[in-house]
């Protein structure tokens, strides 16, 4: 049954609701339906495009907590003018820990993947249809009636998505989903009043219903707010009431709407927000016993900062040389380390393997992390002075990815130079003093 909406009264202002439109350069056509059958469940992963069927196990070291959820399903699919020329915008706040998203409180405010449903009604890339599409879009500090100032934080134009069997429109055969898509890279996002957004970007396919071709052809599937038996207009403790903002076209907001019934209290659409839990990040040295005399430091780990080493020398060089950082995973025989006599085939050069000489029975030769002296990191080749003392620096960029939350590394730099005669003297490579760390997602 397709129902259309209805008047409303909201906080004391008239919302202007308009009928359903026949043509979509002049009006919207917002009409609601019931959905009853079970969705199928989709994981689309951004950084590669990868859409895979059902749930999916992910490699992601980091763990998440859901810091916002309006997942509560009510039975109802809602669409309104395709083409790209309607926007509902959801308002809500984030970061309650309250009502369904109650437990401990995290605070890292870094979106890693979002889920919610969706109900298409294109041929599905399968049967070589175009599949579903929308745009989705978030904002910080967006309240109802949209028109205050907001802070864009992303979007997202998903398109292939699976649709339907055979082309079809809002009043024929469709398919729904629940969808988790997951970042490429970790999202700023910060708690408190935001909008999240629906851009109706395809079309239906033709019928005989005057609208078919006029709404769009993928559509989101709507939620309860407070409970889908609660009263219309009444607010959860995620800050949501069944009302949304409508912009048609997509830059001029025509409408705050509900399609409020007896049914219950639905017009809000499905989203679940999650976040990287809290991880402070941590660092710690090791120089060995007997210490290696050059030096190794580094600022602390912190996924979308620059994290900086630093190289400082324990011994005097004959000439102006040079260190290169090595990442591992491992410490290894803390806290003597493990005694070289060389340092071996490293590092590569056009001629061929060289090894590295540490002399003998000279500081410097403890090996702390399993390093691979044949894979350096981007701190490779750092001038450094010959005398006693010097230092220089080497920034690194960590990119905001799941994937390094909560990922234990240990480094250590190889000082290349010959050292001049005398009791340390002898052999042109020394390892440093180790780091070991956790990445995380803030500061102590």
């Amino acid at each position: 049954m397709m129902v259309p909406k209805t008047p409303l009264m909201l906080a004391g202002a008239a919302l202007a609701l308009f009928g359903a439109a026949t043509s979509a350069q002049s009006q919207s056509g917002k009409v609601f339906a019931r959905y009853n059958k079970p969705l199928k469940s989709l994981t689309l992963d951004l950084g590669t495009g990868t859409i895979s069927r059902g749930p999916k196990v992910t490699n992601r070291k980091g763990n998440t907590v859901t810091d916002f959820d309006n997942n509560d399903l009510g039975g109802f699919v809602g669409v309104d003018t395709g083409d790209g020329f309607c926007l509902w915008i959801d308002p809500a706040i984030k970061g309650t820990n309250l009502g369904r998203t109650a437990g401990p409180e995290n605070n890292s405010d870094l979106m890693s993947s979002i889920i919610f449903a969706y109900c298409s009604s294109k041929l599905t890339p399968g049967s070589s249809g175009p599949g579903g599409s929308m745009a989705l879009h978030f904002y910080e500090g967006y309240t109802v009636f949209g028109g205050a100032p907001t802070t864009s934080v992303a979007h997202f134009t998903l398109t292939g998505l699976p649709g339907n069997s055979a082309s079809s429109s809002f009043f024929g055969g469709f398919g729904c989903f629940f969808i988790r898509v997951n970042f490429n890279e970790l999202l700023c996002f910060a708690d408190g009043p935001i909008g999240y957004g629906w851009t109706f970007l395809d079309k239906g396919y033709p019928t005989a219903n005057p609208l078919s071709s006029v709404l769009a052809g993928t559509w989101p599937f709507l939620s309860c707010t407070v409970s889908c038996s609660a009263s219309i207009l009444e607010y959860d403790l995620q800050g949501m009431t069944d009302a949304l903002d409508e912009y048609c076209p997509t830059t001029s907001l025509k409408a705050t709407f509900t399609f409020g019934t007896t049914s219950g209290s639905f017009t809000s659409m499905s989203m679940a927000i999650e976040e990287v839990v809290d991880q402070t990040a941590s660092v710690t040295t090791c120089a060995g016993s007997p210490p290696n005399p050059d030096v190794l430091t580094t600022t602390l780990p912190v996924v979308g900062s620059n994290w900086t080493a630093s190289v400082k020398t324990g011994l005097t060089r004959t000439k102006t040389g040079s260190w290169t950082l090595f990442a591992g995973t491992l410490p290894l025989g803390k806290p003597a380390g493990i005694l070289l006599t060389q340092f071996p085939k490293c590092p590569n050069t056009p001629s061929g393997a060289v090894v590295g000489n540490f002399g003998t029975s000279k500081g410097g030769r403890r090996l702390l992390c399993n390093i691979d002296c044949l894979s350096p990191t981007s701190c490779a080749n750092i001038p450094i002075g010959a005398a006693k003392g010097s230092s220089s620096s080497c920034v690194i960029a960590l990119p905001k990815r799941i994937a390094l939350v909560c990922f234990s590394f240990c480094a250590q730099a190889d000082v290349f130079g010959t050292v001049t005669a005398g009791a340390s003297g002898g052999g042109n490579h020394r390892l440093s003093t180790s780091v070991n760390g956790v990445i995380g997602t803030n500061f102590p």
